[in-house]
């Protein structure tokens, strides 16, 4: 697998630290973290072993669908991708960007909305759209009297009680007496591309979190990409599929002083060892947002139902709500200055307008990537709003390194 770009420790000075690790007989020496990353770099192998209400519908804060760049505007992958196309993709050469990821897919786009706008793993994804939800992703259930819009209590029988689509503009479409939206051209499909993985069996995703966690636990020096994935002795963990795994072992892992310890048991010569490896519940909620960009495609922008809807298939969506309740992320503590990658400048030495030139120059991420802004929620600075947020930044250093980055 192509490595497409590689850094020391001294791109992240400050905003990454070394800390000693608890080598437990496996060699750890070091790890690099994200500002304390994590807070015990020990890993181990051994045998055996609510939410928030917000806002009104219509605030203006719809998730879905498109994003835009400077470059031009990019849409997601299929939502529809057979899962046997998208697992063997997975052990393709660059899984970065698969071919069936971007603008020129041409499976069908999800359509339509169902009654309560529920889709079950293994489900097709058919009917997802963008809805209303507080701001730590729970959706608010309503219903429509004589043209009126009625919220729910929070209290007492949900029979009768549907969620609320949004246009395209954040505002609430009306629903009929059985929950369906009276215009249905009006609702906006959530497209999940590269995410589909989810549908894959528990099974896959636990064979993926094992490969994770005993790359990990026999690392010499861990360090983060400038997107915050975890790269081992110089080799990310770039799989979607690990990825995935990570972000669903982090989310739901509870914390033990402080501490989520994300374990894993597979088979070696016929015999049970489990990997371990803790992460501070601090920063945990970074590395689950890198994780789920990781696990996403390369292109457009992360929203929030996309995220909560992922989390729902692999039975996370309440979940990750209590994780993100008291979550904070701020783009300028984690992208600093010191944040750096080395790319190919082009030069037009003939003024021909053609590059004829290259010469290798280290910049600074957020110097050269434009971020994305995720409508807020509620502008508390947590929330699923802030996890998508710091999410979507990620998604969108992953594209500017995987277009522009060098080999070091």
């Amino acid at each position: 697998m192509k490595q497409l770009y590689k850094f020391s420790s001294k791109n992240f000075t400050p905003l990454l630290g070394t800390v000693l690790a608890l080598g437990l007989g496996l060699g750890i020496t070091s790890v690099v973290t994200h500002d304390g990353l994590i807070s015990s770099a020990q890993a181990a192998e051994s045998s055996g072993q609510g939410h928030k209400g917000s806002g009104h519908a219509g605030g203006g804060h719809a998730q879905g669908g498109k994003g835009g760049k400077a470059s031009g505007v990019y849409k997601r992958g299929s939502a529809n991708q057979s899962l046997s196309d998208m697992l063997a993709e997975d052990e393709a050469e660059d899984s970065d960007k698969p071919a069936w990821a971007g603008k020129d897919a041409t499976a069908p786009k999800p359509g339509g909305g169902n009654k309560g706008g529920e889709s079950k793993k293994g489900d097709t994804y058919g009917d997802l759209y963008v809805i209303w939800r507080d701001d730590n992703g729970v959706p608010i259930l309503v219903k429509w009297v004589d043209g009126t819009q009625v919220v729910y209590s929070g209290t007492g029988d949900t029979t009768g009680w549907y969620v609320q689509p949004l246009d395209a503009s954040g505002n609430p479409i009306p629903l009929d007496a059985e929950g369906h939206p009276i215009n249905e051209n009006l609702v906006v499909t959530v497209e999940l591309g590269r995410l589909n993985v989810a549908r894959a069996p528990d099974k896959v995703l636990d064979h993926s979190l094992v490969e994770a966690l005993s790359k990990l636990s026999s690392g010499t020096v861990i360090t983060l990409d400038p997107s915050g994935r975890l790269v081992v002795d110089g080799v990310t963990i770039d799989s979607p599929l690990e990825n995935l795994a990570l972000f669903k072992a982090i989310v739901s892992t509870p914390a033990v002083d402080g501490v989520i310890t994300l374990t894993a048991t597979g088979t070696v010569d016929g015999k049970e060892v489990t990997y371990t490896f803790p992460i501070s519940l601090e920063q945990a909620g970074l590395v689950a947002a890198s994780a789920i960009a990781a696990a996403s495609d390369k292109t457009g922008t992360l929203t929030v139902d996309e995220v909560m809807d992922i989390a729902k298939f692999l039975g996370l969506d309440s979940q990750l709500s209590n994780f993100v309740s008291t979550w904070n992320y701020e783009r300028d503590d984690v992208y600093t200055k010191d944040v750096k990658v080395w790319i190919l400048e082009g030069v037009d030495t003939n003024n021909d307008g053609v590059f004829d030139v290259y010469y290798p120059k280290e910049v600074s991420i957020p110097d050269v990537v434009q971020f994305n802004t995720i409508p807020s929620i509620v502008d508390d600075g947590n929330g699923i709003d802030s996890f998508t947020q710091a999410a979507d930044d990620s998604v969108q250093v992953l594209e500017f390194v995987h277009d522009n980055g060098l080999d070091q």
